[in-house]
């Protein structure tokens, strides 16, 4: 009976000492597992990064709508019986901002603003700026357009029109050549012309340049014109395009036959053209129609005779960044 005892502690230590040793880990093991936290750790970091880059944008578009309801609140209110503006400035050196003023131009800073590391401004342009002030009383404004970009080669659009209302909205800026055989090469990326296209439903903002026809305006915000003449062009939520530019040489410029008659009306019967930017890959196609300069293409993929593909002979195209 004794030896009976002496072999079953035996055998019984022997059995907890192996069920132990399965309940640990080695050291492979434990690496391993280390290692899959640490890379599951980096990637939840970065995405957590990423995503609060992609939140500053947003945030702050709305600091500067808010800031500018500010100013329109003050005008409207004729506080210390003056007009109130805002000033966007984006210096050659230093850091972006804008700042409340006083009056009907800026002249110096009621209170200063600077946007956020990683953003800057796109509308104005590298040392340009931008005045958006308000009437008394009305609350009404001139206009203007202020083109905000972040991380991932994210923008966003803020528009005041002339009866005072604010819109923005996410999109891109633009860049590259269109063509017109009377004028040549028109540039859609052109410095200083911060060109805007919106993901989606929404207004186009900004110039395109030519060296030979001068500057071509997407819209009446971008040259502060709109309370003399109203025009723009507009994107559908599929990208088609439809509205009239202007150019200050040529005249009207139409983006689709659908309102490209004399008085905006459906002309696609006898002429059937169309501006269209592609969602997925951000590239204009088509062509645009101006009495003056006549078609102007923006795809080398649909550019030539019969709207047949010429990308080998003359590789251009429009599209955004």
């Amino acid at each position: 009976m004794k030896k009976f005892n002496t072999e079953y502690r035996i055998q019984n230590t022997e059995y907890s000492h192996s069920r132990s040793a399965r309940k640990g880990f080695t050291l492979t093991e434990l690496l391993v597992v280390l290692g899959i936290t640490a890379v599951l750790s980096t990637v939840s970091f970065s995405l957590y990064i990423n995503q609060q880059r992609a939140k500053l944008l947003e945030t702050t578009t709305e600091e500067i709508v808010g800031f500018l309801k500010y100013a329109q609140q003050k005008s409207t209110s004729q506080e210390q019986g003056l007009q109130w503006g805002v000033h966007f400035e984006n210096p050659a050196s230093g850091q972006d901002f804008y700042a409340l003023y006083t009056g009907t131009t800026y002249t110096s800073p009621e209170e200063t603003r600077y946007l956020p590391k990683g953003i800057t401004f796109s509308t104005p342009g590298s040392n340009e700026t931008v005045d958006i002030s308000f009437y008394k009383l009305i609350g009404n404004s001139m206009g203007g357009v202020v083109t905000i970009c972040g991380y991932f080669n994210q923008c966003t659009s803020i528009t005041v029109l002339s009866q005072g209302l604010i819109v923005y909205g996410k999109g891109d800026v633009v860049t590259d050549y269109a063509w017109n055989s009377r004028i040549g090469w028109i540039n859609f990326g052109y410095t200083g012309g911060n060109i805007f296209v919106p993901d989606g439903a929404g207004d186009l903002s900004g110039l395109a340049y030519s060296n030979n026809g001068g500057w071509i305006s997407l819209n009446c915000v971008s040259t502060n014109s709109c309370a003399s003449i109203e025009y723009k062009v507009s994107s559908a939520a599929d990208g088609s395009l439809s509205g009239w530019a202007w150019s200050e040489n040529y005249g009207w410029i139409s983006f689709n036959c659908s309102t490209g008659g004399p008085d905006g009306e459906n002309i696609c019967a006898s002429s059937n053209y169309k501006v269209t930017v592609n969602q997925t890959t951000g590239e204009f196609d088509g062509y645009a129609w101006s009495q003056n300069l006549g078609w102007i293409s923006f795809n080398c993929a649909t550019g030539g005779v019969g709207q047949t593909n010429i990308c080998s002979t003359s590789n251009y195209k429009v599209r955004k960044l």
